[in-house]
């Protein structure tokens, strides 16, 4: 409040405020179009998967994140190998294929593994190509019968499970994981060493 004999302060009202101002109100006019689109991508795409090509199931990086799943890149050669499928043939049939990519354990390599398996398992194959010692099948007629996927990983992310906390058992205390980690690469590193001075000795032993 103003108070005693002095200049009014200036409050700049006289702003044209409206010029500032910011509405959306083409939110849902926005919304149908990318509708529309999804729409019109899917059919280009019919009858293969709106999602476009299958992508594996990874695990984000660092401490915060890696207790989730996310969808990768593409299958490793070791993946596609185990599932019984060439990399040469996984992308003409909606397989993404990242050759470089190196599985760090069975847990993730077995889960893109069943993934593959689920794929071919649903997995419709149209060809007009007539093979040898087999009738040509009528690819219009499976056509009409095959329905899109559309769902926005074709094969959904599944969730971990994670058990709640429990008591540390004396075993747990007991059980050194650096130790355990140390003798382990140990090993690994020396299979070759041990196996070469294994064969030398029972070369000279003959």
């Amino acid at each position: 409040m103003v108070k005693h004999n002095n200049m009014v302060p200036r409050t700049n009202v006289m702003k044209y405020w409206q010029r500032f101002v910011r509405v959306n109100f083409n939110q849902p006019a926005q919304a149908k179009r990318r509708q529309a689109k999804r729409a019109e991508k899917a059919a280009k795409l019919a009858p293969r998967p709106a999602a476009g090509n299958l992508r594996p199931v990874v695990k984000p990086a660092s401490l915060r994140h890696n207790f989730r799943l996310r969808i990768g890149k593409g299958f490793s050669t070791a993946e596609l190998k185990q599932a019984g499928i060439h990399h040469r043939l996984a992308p003409t049939i909606g397989i993404s294929v990242d050759r470089r990519r190196r599985n760090k354990s069975v847990e993730g390599m077995q889960r893109n593994v069943d993934r593959l398996k689920e794929y071919m398992g649903k997995l419709v194959y149209l060809t007009n190509r007539k093979r040898k010692g087999k009738k040509n099948v009528d690819s219009r007629n499976k056509l009409k019968e095959c329905k899109q996927n559309t769902h926005k990983n074709i094969i959904p992310v599944p969730r971990i499970k994670y058990d709640g906390a429990r008591a540390i058992t004396a075993e747990d205390k007991k059980f050194m994981a650096f130790s355990t980690l140390r003798i382990a690469r140990a090993e690994n590193r020396m299979v070759g060493p041990r196996s070469k001075a294994k064969a030398a000795k029972a070369a000279k032993t003959e």
